[in-house]
Order: C-alpha cells, then sequence, then structure tokens
C-alpha cells in the first residue's frame, strides 16, 4: 500500500510539474523575434513607395563600385507587388526617351517602429527596362521590375 501511495505522490508531482511547464510555456513569449523591415525607394525627393525584392547590391565592393574591375556599372533590379504606390513607369520613360542624365536613387530601410535603419544611394543611374506582368490574376496583382545600369553605392 505504501508503494502506491509513493509512485502515486511522484505522479502528482510530476504532472504539477507537468502543468507548470505548459503555463509557462505559452505566456512567456520569445524575446528574439526577426525584425520586418521595409525598404523605401527615393528619386528627387519623391517617394515610389516600398520595393519587396532588391538584387544585384552584392556586385558592389566595400567601396562602392562593381566587383568586376572592367565593368563601369552593374545592374540592380528592384521589383514589388504594387497596387496603390507610385509606379517607376513614368520615370524610366522620363529617363530614356529625354535623355536625361543619370540619377540617384535613394534605398531608405526602415523597421516596423518606422525608424531608419540603413540608407544607401545607388549612384549614377539609368534605367535599363521596366515591366509589368500579372502576378495573381484571380486577385488583380501585379509584379513590377525595373532593371537600373548603377555606377557607385554609398553607404549612409
Amino acid at each position: 500500500m505504501r508503494r502506491v501511495l509513493r509512485l502515486m505522490k511522484k505522479n502528482a508531482i510530476y504532472m504539477g510539474l507537468l502543468s507548470l511547464v505548459l503555463v509557462l510555456g505559452q505566456s512567456i513569449k520569445a524575446g528574439l523575434k526577426t525584425p520586418v523591415l521595409t525598404t523605401y525607394v527615393e528619386i528627387d525627393g519623391v517617394d515610389y513607395g516600398s520595393f519587396d525584392m532588391i538584387e544585384g547590391l552584392e556586385k558592389f565592393a566595400h567601396d562602392g563600385f562593381p566587383l568586376t574591375g572592367e565593368a563601369s556599372f552593374e545592374t540592380v533590379q528592384l521589383s514589388r507587388e504594387f497596387v496603390t504606390q507610385p509606379s517607376l513607369y513614368l520615370w524610366a520613360k522620363n529617363q530614356t526617351s529625354r535623355k536625361f542624365g543619370p540619377k540617384d536613387i535613394h534605398l531608405i530601410t526602415e523597421n516596423e517602429e518606422g525608424y531608419v535603419v540603413s540608407r544607401k544611394v545607388l549612384q549614377l543611374c539609368q534605367p535599363l527596362s521596366w515591366s509589368v506582368e500579372s502576378s495573381n490574376p484571380s486577385l488583380g496583382g501585379f509584379n513590377e521590375t525595373v532593371d537600373l545600369a548603377v555606377q557607385k553605392i554609398s553607404v549612409f
């Protein structure tokens, strides 16, 4: 009989500890979470909104020039799904048709509280191409993609 009582006592202690762990596990949230960063594009003081994907920045060295010594520029691609933000179409069209000189494009990255985390300036840019394609016809979504010839990147 004592043996049964001891077993019941041990089981009660283990069940209590297990319950405590489950309760604490639900109320304690993880201290580390992935930060949500948003990168906005600004040209000549005009905010063109956020872009989901920016590719090609890794082609530049720490001094800001292209890694390949022979090239005077590298291609950087900006893409996003857009609905309400201004398109880069008119800017790209004006740059290519009116032969304006190269422009600086500011990439401003903010965290979820709105604090600026980093600023990059894509210096002396010219648009190479602009395209828009349907990403999800049932929802009416579109992908906008702009390829830029970038001569140098400065980080602030």
